[in-house]
């Protein structure tokens, strides 16, 4: 008869995390946090069996880019796609409590699971229980509505006392019950963990710099851009390094940044192969029956 370990990969010390961070909560701001950490390379788990705030919403009108609106549910569902699409994992399960381990934090999810992961980043609306190992250290203000015994994270940029716990929407303070704000207010605390990240692999001055987009494949390169590269490191970058940084690693991290800035560029047949792989995805999203009626108007006209 076999028996359990006495440790599972989750208590043992010696395991390495599983995730680099899983994000609680599968509404507008959970998946927007998901899109930017998994563009930036980090391995992304969204824990989304919750019910999103933005369910209460009959029709949502007023998120830009969906003229006429869209449902809830079609918009969840091109959320997913989208942070499924830059390399994220998107589970049907739900965190039941966030404990700290010596890789950063270990997750117990209803199903019975046990996840360890380097961050967290709570994004979901009503419940935020699971992190109640944590109460003493984090900082919570009561809603401004007097009937609400919603407590609310109190947050700076997505960031919580705790290391490596991050917040994102309607749980925090920082944000207001509108999808648009907490899309936005989601990609914020992305951005905060995401810059915290570089700090920690070099120093504070890379990691404030840090944006996701991409550009014209012309934009960056050529003889003047890397002088003027050479010059605003040594002038606004460089100074920040820490004090042991030798001449031939702050060359390093100086070429890292331009190779950084460099992979940010397409080239115009990319961005049309993006462009026309993007509306797919929505065509993907629609209803069949809407689509063929807007391709039988096409044909009459």
């Amino acid at each position: 008869m076999s028996t359990l370990p006495e440790e599972t990969p989750a208590t043992d010390p010696d395991s390495r995390p599983d995730w680099d961070v899983v994000v609680a909560g599968g509404g507008t701001a959970g998946l927007s946090a998901a899109v930017f950490l998994a563009r930036y390379g980090l391995e992304t788990l969204v824990l989304a069996r919750g019910k999103s705030a933005i369910h209460q919403c009959a029709h949502l009108e007023n998120y830009l880019g969906f003229p006429g609106g869209i449902s809830p549910e079609r918009f969840l569902a091109l959320g997913e796609t989208q942070a499924e699409h830059e390399g994220a994992t998107v589970d049907d399960d739900m965190i039941e409590s966030v404990e700290p381990h010596d890789d950063g934090f270990v997750i117990s999810t209803q199903e019975g699971r046990e996840i360890v992961t380097t961050h967290v980043l709570a994004a979901s609306a009503y419940d935020g229980d699971y992190l109640s190992a944590f109460a003493e250290d984090l900082r919570t203000a009561d809603a401004d509505d007097s009937d609400s015994d919603h407590e609310f994270l109190d947050t700076d940029a997505g960031r919580t006392p705790i290391e490596g716990l991050y917040a994102g929407g309607w749980l925090t303070d920082e944000s207001v019950h509108q999808a648009v704000t907490n899309a936005g207010d989601g990609a914020r605390a992305a951005l905060s963990l995401i810059r915290d990240d570089l700090t920690d692999r070099y120093w504070a001055e890379i990691g404030d710099i840090y944006v996701d987009w991409v550009v014209d494949a012309d934009r960056y390169g050529g003889e003047e851009w890397h002088e003027n590269v050479d010059g605003w490191f040594d002038r606004e970058i460089a100074p920040g390094a820490p004090d042991e940084m030798d001449d031939e690693t702050l060359a390093e991290v100086r070429d890292d940044l331009k190779t950084a800035f460099l992979d940010r560029g397409i080239t115009a047949d990319e961005r049309d192969r993006r462009e026309c792989e993007g509306q797919r995805h929505l065509l993907d999203a629609l209803d069949d029956d809407v689509i063929r009626e807007y391709v039988a108007e096409i044909d009459a006209d």
